[in-house]
């Protein structure tokens, strides 16, 4: 049923099911400790979850493919709180530089669940992301930056999957939303294909 869902929202829409148009472009990350590399050019999508006007507000999006030393990882955040429990919640803003964006679910990593989110600048479109870590207590640190290459925009957007593009020492969790997310992408690839 979520396969057939997502499937025929993404036919209708000539697009992804969610985050259906964005602007690709690259940055550079600098990562201060695992699982980011030291340096790496990353694949950047800022986007909007509906695809709503601009001023509208929406679920804004960040894409980044990260390579790691066991492969490439699509790492996706959307807005969000920041609280222990804000953080599960996507939050509708107006604006990037009122947005942070969060995994909203965690990965398992070295045995624990951690969360991801990234901080804006103060740009309206964002020139630079500073990427922090928590785990189950919320209390955020900085693990990695992140500064967008504007002028590379492309035409030919990647196609971020987090649930196929994932080195194996990350896992998507709890294991029942990972079956879940796994199924809406799945339906979300299928109808790109026959639109």
């Amino acid at each position: 049923m979520l396969i057939t869902v997502f499937r025929l929202l993404a036919k209708a829409r000539h697009a992804r099911a969610v985050h259906p148009r964005g602007v690709q472009t690259t940055g550079e990350l600098r990562g201060f400790a695992a699982p980011f590399p030291q340096q790496a050019t990353v694949a950047v999508r800022l986007s909007k979850g509906a695809g709503t006007g601009q001023g509208l507000p929406d679920v804004l999006g960040l894409a980044l493919r990260v390579p790691t030393e066991s492969g490439d990882w699509d790492l996706l955040l959307s807005s969000t709180g920041t609280g222990r429990w804000t953080r599960l919640v996507p939050k509708f803003v107006r604006r990037w530089r009122d947005a942070r964006l969060g995994t909203i679910a965690p990965y398992r990593y070295r045995g624990e669940l951690v969360w991801f989110m990234a901080v804006p600048d103060d740009g309206e479109l964002p020139k630079r992301f500073a990427v922090h870590i928590s785990g189950k207590d919320a209390g955020w640190r900085r693990i990695a930056e992140v500064a967008v290459n504007p002028g590379d925009s492309t035409e030919a957007p990647e196609a971020f999957d987090p649930v196929l593009t994932l080195p194996p020492e990350l896992e998507m969790a709890p294991r029942w939303l990972a079956v879940v997310r796994a199924k809406a992408y799945e339906g979300s690839r299928r109808g790109r294909r026959e639109s």
